[in-house]
């Protein structure tokens, strides 16, 4: 499972903890709260993240996107084992 992705000229990005989580669900502007996933998770304000170039911005949201893909979580591994046949006709 990948947890962090470098993305040149900005640096890591991380999903935001659960502090920045409660800090994005009290934004009221909505266009900020958009945002602010991006922004959090790249270790920047709202106005920071606002001012780089579209195409950094854009390669910020593809890694979230990345990040919170299905693809990258694992499916959980069921630990219960069955019983064999031969057992269970006893």
């Amino acid at each position: 499972m990948i947890t962090e992705i470098e993305i040149e000229g900005v640096g890591t990005y991380r999903l935001p903890n659960m502090w920045q989580e409660a800090r994005i669900r009290r934004i009221a502007n909505k266009d900020n709260r958009a945002i602010a996933p991006y922004a959090f998770g790249i270790g920047m304000t709202l106005q920071q993240f606002k001012a780089l170039p579209i195409e950094t911005q854009q390669e910020v949201r593809k890694a979230y996107l990345a990040l919170t893909s299905p693809a990258n979580h694992p499916k959980p591994v069921n630990n219960v084992q069955r019983q064999s046949s031969d057992k269970a006709s006893r």
